[in-house]
């Protein structure tokens, strides 16, 4: 059932031209909307809309962190459907504390990052 909801999703994306239309064309990101900062996650769907069109180049510069974690996703997605089609134990991701840390860390210096303008690329990393 979530698999179709995100074929369903992408298609959606995809069939619009997603990542082509302007940022307020999408969902706003709430944190977005009410301070005019941008999360980790903004540029996220127009990352995956421009994937759907084969346009890697874009959906970096929408959301570089949304585009390195779709392919671990995919294998995630690929090994709970086997799961789910064969009876077999839900893979559940297996990320120790320094593994979640590490995501966090990542997740805080691209947010701060993206969101001071003097920085080196800050306005490619920007959505």
């Amino acid at each position: 059932m979530g698999g179709a909801a995100a074929g369903a999703a992408i298609g959606w994306l995809h069939h619009t031209g997603g990542y082509a239309v302007a940022p307020g064309d999408l969902l706003t990101c709430p944190l977005h909307a009410t301070t005019g900062l941008w999360c980790p996650f903004c540029g996220g769907l127009r990352c995956v809309a421009a994937v759907s069109h084969g346009d890697l180049a874009a959906a970096a510069s929408f959301n570089i962190v949304v585009l390195a974690l779709l392919p671990a996703l995919a294998v995630w997605w690929v090994l709970a459907t086997r799961a789910a089609l064969t009876g077999g134990a839900y893979p559940w991701p297996r990320i120790g504390n320094r593994g979640w840390l590490l995501l966090g860390a990542v997740l805080l210096a691209f947010t701060v990052w993206r969101n001071v303008p003097g920085l080196p690329l800050a306005a490619f990393l920007a959505p």
